[in-house]
């Protein structure tokens, strides 16, 4: 439903009919009614009573605009912006038009018919565009409105057995100020909180922003102070699909933290790797760095194995049951086996930079290049597998639609063998007519069907040794 930019707060049943009246589907509706009652007098002939009632019905929504536009302008919380907005101008145009005309210096010039006409028409278009931007600007609306949710930050303590605990924003700048061996995790940063992080860090918040949301693939940039990794991390959800969650890990000489668009299993997946994996004796980014990516790499695994259940689910499905939920089922794979497949393909990339020293972290070490370059080798498996079952994929979709489609083309065979034996009848019939006595021809109508039905069975013949009847 699309609603009101106004905020109404009471419950009240008049607020609730404000609401209503002055919601954006509402406004549209009077929009396209009041460019319907401008045409009217413009195609018709119409009455003096009937151009009154008219009159009053183009004032009233109007009126109707004119509420909403006020009320929107006092409400907002900034009125420069508000009527810079072209939507708004938009507004403003379809209320001033229909005022002009009541100004006294200028209405004998704009009651001319001529400038009249003009000025409806300029009317229309406004109500139309007006009408037509409704659901643009409640998707706008909806955009620039959507809470983005609290800040959740969570921090993994890596002592004898790694701890994971909740933590407050406070606490996670005052760390970045004294690091130490720990994992700080932030998830739902604002816009605000990018830029105290940028300060805390002595970085430019522009930094931040283009790695973590001016970006959707995974990438490495090493500066002298920090390298940032982003890469996507398959989050598993309820309906048997995955979302991709960006993550950004910052590493510096003596920190590492992630920081990600939304809430995540991150510090689950990277408590469950650092039980399953020994690193040697690396410095800590170095060691957090490699275990970010093995976690990003298991939940990768994990949603390979999903795709290769699913596929072998649609393998047992007869060729001849093809039905619209296997292809839907089937392109979405594919979409998804697309998706991973891209950015394994770049994950793999940056972990072979890594582990050929063409790109160094920080606070490397001496084994680092070994470490990812066992990295490097299991996204490159995970990659080829993706590719592989991404062929599988295909392959099984043009199995199945050659199949529909020879089994359509077996159905057009036997529609023109039928057109074709129908035919014949059909023209003997139409040159003898309906009667046979009479006419010039010696024939008799035995003659005549017999002859009929043997053309017949010439054809049939004929189209049984092309094969088109097997």
């Amino acid at each position: 439903m699309l609603h009101s930019e106004l905020p109404f707060k009471s419950r009240h049943w008049a607020a609730k009919i404000a609401e209503m009246i002055l919601s954006e589907g509402s406004l549209g509706f009077l929009a396209i009614a009041a460019a319907a009652l401008t045409l009217i007098p413009m195609l018709f002939v119409t009455s003096t009573h009937t151009e009154s009632v008219l009159a009053t019905a183009q004032w009233s929504i109007v009126g109707i605009f004119g509420i909403e536009y006020g009320l929107a302008l006092a409400t907002a919380p900034d009125r420069v912006a508000f009527l810079r907005n072209p939507w708004r101008l938009l507004d403003l145009l379809t209320i001033i038009l229909p005022l002009a005309t009541l100004f006294p210096q200028i209405s004998p010039v704009l009651r001319s018919s001529p400038v009249l006409r003009l000025l409806r028409l300029i009317r229309i278009v406004a109500l139309g565009l007006r009408a037509s931007g409704v659901v643009v600007r409640e998707e706008k609306r909806r955009a620039e409105t959507q809470a983005i949710g609290p800040v959740r930050v969570a921090v993994l303590r890596i002592e004898r057995s790694p701890a994971l605990q909740p933590a407050t924003w406070k606490e996670f700048l005052q760390w970045t100020r004294s690091p130490g061996e720990e994992w700080y995790h932030v998830s739902n940063l604002s816009t605000e909180q990018i830029r105290d992080l940028a300060s805390a860090l002595g970085i430019t918040p522009s930094y931040l922003e283009s790695h973590l949301t001016g970006t959707s693939y995974p990438h490495l940039d090493s500066t002298e102070s920090f390298a940032s990794f982003f890469v996507s991390m398959p989050e598993p959800q309820a309906n048997a699909t995955s979302e991709r969650t960006g993550l950004l890990l910052l590493v510096s000489n003596q920190m590492v933290f992630t920081l990600s668009r939304h809430p995540t299993g991150l510090m689950q997946a990277v408590a469950n790797a650092l039980s399953k994996i020994a690193l040697p004796a690396l410095p800590f980014p170095v060691r957090m760095t490699c275990t970010f990516v093995r976690a990003v790499l298991d939940r990768n695994e994990e949603l390979v194995g999903r795709f290769e259940s699913e596929l072998r689910a649609l393998e047992e499905v007869p060729v001849r049951e093809s039905r619209p939920p296997f292809f839907e089922q089937c392109f979405r794979l594919k979409k998804e086996l697309a998706t991973a497949q891209s950015d394994l393909w770049r994950l793999k990339g940056i972990l072979s930079a890594l582990a050929e020293s063409r790109v160094t972290l920080p606070s490397g070490g001496a084994g680092e290049a070994a470490q990812f370059r066992l990295l490097a080798e299991s996204a490159d498996f995970l990659y080829e597998t993706v590719v592989n079952l991404r062929e599988s994929v295909l392959s099984l979709i043009d199995l199945h639609l050659n199949v529909v489609s020879f089994e359509i083309n077996r159905v057009m065979r036997v529609l023109a063998v039928v057109s074709v034996l129908g035919l014949i009848p059909a023209v003997v019939g139409g040159l003898f007519g309906m009667n046979l006595a009479d006419n010039p021809w010696p024939f008799t109508l035995p003659q005549v069907a017999f002859g009929v039905c043997l053309a017949m069975v010439l054809c049939l013949y004929l189209f049984l040794i092309k094969g088109w009847l097997r």
